[in-house]
């Protein structure tokens, strides 16, 4: 069985109602299960979801804590993300399917850089200063594949800015559902014949793993409810319906499990703090790491009851809505290297040292916040018909998605969803 997992990044709750009116979303939910209230994790923040997408597994098993490490000496701008695969500690999707011979691939989809088992890898990886954007992806990603699509098709992509990097990963997404298509492929899997690499090669992967993120940058420039933001929801239908279609040409559908998952909504931002100039201010021992609507809070472990204490004791003054202690953190299933956090008064964005936010929304919020409900949409073989499930954690996504496909996560968090699935 096959699968298609398309991320529509910042998506959330709210829009559910305008997702399921447009013609191709809405056909989906009609011909599978549609959750509109799916809890996401902690932190609610890109890198970390999306390896909880992966793994069914929290930051804490998965290892994932945060978009980038903590480096406070270097500036933000400098500072290297989790682009590669081996900083995710958890078996994923993609290296449980290369245990079965699946060939996978990935496109825009964060911490997926040079992972071998992905046959075609398109990889989330941002130049930094005096980098080249071409060859970072190519090192990070399946060079002779990115320079191939490069020759052919790389004048269709506009700039690397929103809406045309998701314009042209859709593109990349195209090309490999337009490859030699083999419905005999599960029959020979099931019987032990593995094909030969090149074999593998032309054919349409068995995984694709599609990352979409013009929403979230629409949002963060312009806030959540502005025009731009609603016209990428529409422009997010037409590009799904694009993979629909041929789908539908190749008569794919057939053995071919389709999800649709979002990581995280966002708020408008009303104020923002450098909530590290008020902790130096008052001689408070600690270091803040934004996470957007919070923070995390780094600090010694012998003065760690003291800095606990001085921020639940001073919230007012520091915009704090909340502080959490490590044993609220073990609550959250956080990533056990971080030893304090704090939630933010709603509409106030924490940012860093050297930080001047841009940003019109963010997220990192609690996870109590409405914009913590995510969707989700799964169609295919075995799956219920026009069904909605009324509520699941992000983390029961994965595992779920493994079933359908004949894979398995044991290491995973969350748990099946077997009610989505049709009986006998």
């Amino acid at each position: 069985m096959r699968l298609l997992c398309i991320s529509l990044d910042a998506c959330y709750q709210a829009d559910a109602q305008t997702l399921l009116s447009l013609p191709h979303l809405g056909a989906l939910a009609h011909q599978g299960v549609f959750c509109g209230n799916v809890q996401t994790i902690y932190p609610t923040i890109t890198y970390p979801i999306h390896a909880s997408l992966l793994t069914g597994c929290y930051p804490d098993k998965h290892g994932i804590a945060h978009n980038h490490k903590f480096q406070p000496n270097t500036p933000s701008h400098l500072r290297p993300w989790y682009w590669e695969s081996k900083d995710i500690k958890a078996p994923t999707l993609l290296s449980q399917g290369a245990k079965a011979g699946r060939s996978a691939a990935a496109i825009l989809w964060p911490t997926t850089g040079k992972d071998k088992t992905i046959a075609y890898n398109f990889p989330e990886a941002l130049a930094l200063p005096g980098e080249n954007q071409a060859v970072k992806i190519m090192k990070y990603g399946s060079f002779w594949w990115i320079l191939k699509n490069e020759l052919l098709i790389g004048r269709q992509r506009v700039s690397t800015a929103q809406p045309h990097l998701d314009n042209y990963a859709t593109l990349l997404c195209q090309q490999l559902l337009l490859k030699e298509y083999s419905p005999k492929a599960a029959i020979w899997r099931r019987k032990g014949v593995q094909p030969s690499r090149r074999r593998m090669m032309r054919r349409m992967p068995d995984m694709i793993f599609l990352h979409l993120v013009s929403v979230d940058a629409m949002r963060h420039k312009y806030g959540v409810h502005s025009k731009e933001a609603k016209d990428a929801l529409i422009h997010l239908d037409t590009l799904v319906g694009q993979l629909l279609f041929i789908l539908q040409d190749r008569d794919a559908f057939k053995d071919t499990i389709i999800a649709v998952v979002s990581d995280h909504g966002q708020a408008d931002v009303q104020k923002t703090v450098n909530l590290n100039a008020l902790i130096k201010e008052a001689g408070v021992p600690c270091i803040a790491q934004s996470l957007g609507f919070g923070a995390y809070i780094h600090c010694a472990r012998d003065v760690r009851r003291q800095v606990f204490e001085y921020l639940d004791s001073h919230k007012e003054q520091l915009f704090i809505a909340r502080a959490l202690d490590r044993a609220a953190l073990d609550d959250l299933r956080v990533h056990p290297s971080i030893p304090l956090a704090v939630d933010a008064v709603r509409g106030v964005e924490f940012i860093d040292n050297d930080g001047a936010s841009s940003h019109k929304a963010n997220h990192g919020f609690p996870i109590d916040w409405p914009e913590a409900r995510t969707l989700f949409w799964l169609s295919g073989p075995g799956i219920k018909r026009n069904a909605r499930l009324d509520a699941c954690n992000l983390v029961d996504i994965a595992p779920t998605m493994a079933a359908a496909c004949g894979l398995s996560l044991p290491d995973a968090d969350g748990r099946i969803l077997t009610e989505l699935f049709e009986r006998g």
